[in-house]
């Protein structure tokens, strides 16, 4: 989501930078851990499953001895353990299980032209063709309703959104593109981009959809004496094309992390909330609303304090009409419900 990575790469630079070195540090493809005497050891240059768990942050994440299931039904084991020529052992984890320990966007995949694993794209190109291209891989899955001039086949130019077809005046070779960014966007597709994009929202949230570490649920849930913190407390926020912010919550703090979000411009606005991967520019969406001029509404999550990493939300609000967006947010989490 190419709206949402100026804003990770502010707050989370050093976070996933972080990360990664975990990754590359304690499991990736090389990683090695100290010898475990209650772990018994295979004979030196050996390999055998290793009857071992890994834990995030004290949470356990893979048992001792599990495997995973392949494509083609096979299982292997998540960690191996090998022994060095002194004898010494080493921990080894699945590639897949890495990607999936530390919520990285993609997974990873096995790049043949490169001769590497992957992590974090699918190690393709925009036309599919096997050529490494991160950025138009992440343009692809996007979902942000801009609109993008192409030619048809016969020549004329044509901006399409998210699926939709939007042909103006003369082949529609206005400058309205990329939310309106353009120099001189015009004002009918501009209106009629925005009923498109109205037109697939929800009138109210998802209830009972989960993603990582949050499953939506009905903020009715929730125990308002109970509240544990307030990271934000009806912050202010305007601007004439997006939004955007990314909170990051904690099971340390409760079971439901939360999201005010007040509309306070003129205008309708589209509401997105998307679960950001650890490591990675890509994530998951909730459903996503229209809210009203002056509307208020919160978003209320239940947390999976077992799946420690996956703690990134971000909140996306887009004008449905003239005079831009303009928010307040809330974030607050608290301990349990009602």
């Amino acid at each position: 989501m190419r709206h949402g990575k100026r804003e990770m790469r502010r707050n989370y630079t050093s976070f996933i930078a972080g990360m990664v070195t975990m990754v590359l540090l304690i499991g990736l493809i090389s990683a090695s851990f100290a010898a475990n005497s209650d772990s018994k050891a295979p004979a030196s240059g050996g390999v055998e499953p290793a009857q071992v768990g890994v834990g995030v942050f004290l949470k356990q994440q893979i048992a001792p001895g599990e495997t995973l299931t392949t494509e083609k039904g096979g299982t292997a084991p998540k960690v191996l353990a090998y022994a060095d020529s002194k004898g010494e052992t080493h921990y080894y984890i699945e590639a897949t299980a890495v990607a999936e320990l530390f919520d990285v966007a993609d997974g990873v995949n096995f790049h043949e032209e490169a001769n590497q694993l992957e992590f974090g794209a699918k190690g393709v190109d925009w036309e599919g063709n096997g050529k490494l291209e991160w950025d138009a891989l992440c343009s692809r899955q996007r979902h942000d309703f801009n609109l993008h001039g192409s030619t048809d086949e016969n020549g004329n130019m044509v901006i399409s959104s998210e699926g939709f077809e939007i042909t103006g005046p003369n082949g529609a070779s206005s400058n309205a593109y990329f939310d309106g960014r353009g120099p001189n966007p015009d004002p009918e597709l501009q209106k009629e981009q925005w009923d498109r994009s109205k037109s697939i929202l929800s009138a109210k949230p998802e209830y009972g959809r989960t993603l990582g570490m949050y499953t939506e649920v009905d903020p009715a849930e929730m125990n308002l004496g109970s509240i544990s913190g307030r990271s934000m407390d009806r912050r202010a926020f305007q601007d004439e094309y997006i939004v955007e912010h990314t909170f990051a919550f904690t099971s340390l703090l409760g079971k439901y992390a939360a999201i005010t979000i007040e509309n306070t411009g003129t205008s309708e606005a589209s509401i997105w909330v998307n679960r950001i991967s650890t490591v990675g520019d890509y994530g998951e969406a909730f459903s996503s609303i229209c809210l009203p001029a002056g509307g208020k509404i919160t978003r209320a999550f239940l947390i999976d304090e077992n799946q420690p990493v996956e703690n990134q939300l971000q909140v996306l609000a887009k004008p449905l009409g003239p005079g831009g967006v303009s928010v307040k947010l809330t974030a607050e989490q608290y301990r349990s419900g009602v």
